[in-house]
């Protein structure tokens, strides 16, 4: 019990900035940012697939110098990865390691390990899975050398992998927010026109995620002021959630960055 209320509270510390406002194009990195400090690992790998056709793309963070020259070994041996295989056919909600699926040497006996993972250090992989209603299945895993990973990352993944769900499904609607407001034109008064400086200063903080108590110590103001800002900013934005008025912060103030860097672009499983 101990343990599953640690493992519980380092979750929740990690929630504001995985939940902070953000597009489509940032996201995957956020979320590998995330986990990889929550849990600890070598290197993260964000994967979407698209599940009607296989293709699939992949981004590292960090990204290994070797990657680049590895991808024709990934490419004929990504249908042996028994976790991918599994996420493909499956919707299943747990973490899980290679190793749930391969003793060691038969994991080692394995083309994708000989001529890809070896050669990048990796011995462990804990992946988790879901899928969105557009048919895409996405996959964040975390990986390390030989020691592996413990029931206790398990348990943190297992615990992180809704508000992930969820904070993905959010960067898809702030990106489709961010679209329809660059085909209109802007309007004569903004809307955040209406917010004092202070309140900007409010809102800009709980657009990057931080809690009531953070903007407070950022600000040098007492919680209950925050509050009271916050109330005024939903009345003056005509919003009922933080989250919205988040939204209409980012949507006029923040424009996405260039696409991340996919290590692997609609190559196809098994190709």
């Amino acid at each position: 019990m101990a343990a599953a209320g640690e493992a519980a509270q380092r979750v929740i510390a990690v929630l504001p900035e995985l939940y902070a406002v953000t597009p489509s194009q940032e996201f995957p990195a956020r979320v590998l940012a995330v986990a990889s400090r929550l849990i600890g690992c070598d290197k993260g790998d964000y994967t979407e697939v698209d599940l009607a056709t296989g293709a699939f793309r992949v981004l590292v963070s960090p990204e290994p110098s070797a990657l680049r020259q590895l991808s024709e070994a990934r490419r004929a041996h990504t249908h042996q990865h028994p976790s991918l295989r599994h996420f493909v056919r499956v919707d299943d909600p747990r973490a899980l390691q290679i190793s749930d699926f391969l003793r060691p040497a038969e994991f080692h006996r394995l083309g994708i390990y000989g001529e890809f993972f070896k050669i990048l250090g990796v011995e462990a992989q804990l992946t988790i899975a879901f899928r969105t209603p557009a048919a895409m299945g996405t996959g964040v895993s975390l990986d390390r050398g030989p020691t592996g990973f413990s029931d206790q990352d398990r348990l943190m993944f297992d615990l992180l992998r809704p508000h992930i769900v969820i904070a993905q499904a959010n960067a898809a609607h702030f990106s489709q927010a961010l679209a329809r407001h660059d085909h209109h034109e802007q309007p004569a008064t903004p809307v955040l026109e209406r917010l004092t400086d202070r309140q900007l200063q409010v809102l800009a903080l709980v657009a990057d995620g931080a809690t009531n108590a953070a903007i407070a110590d950022q600000l040098t103001l007492s919680v209950g002021t925050v509050r009271k800002h916050l109330e005024h900013i939903l009345r003056r934005l005509q919003v009922s959630s933080r989250t919205a008025a988040a939204t209409h912060y980012a949507t006029h103030e923040h424009r996405p960055p260039p696409q991340a860097r996919w290590t692997a672009t609609l190559d196809k499983i098994g190709s």
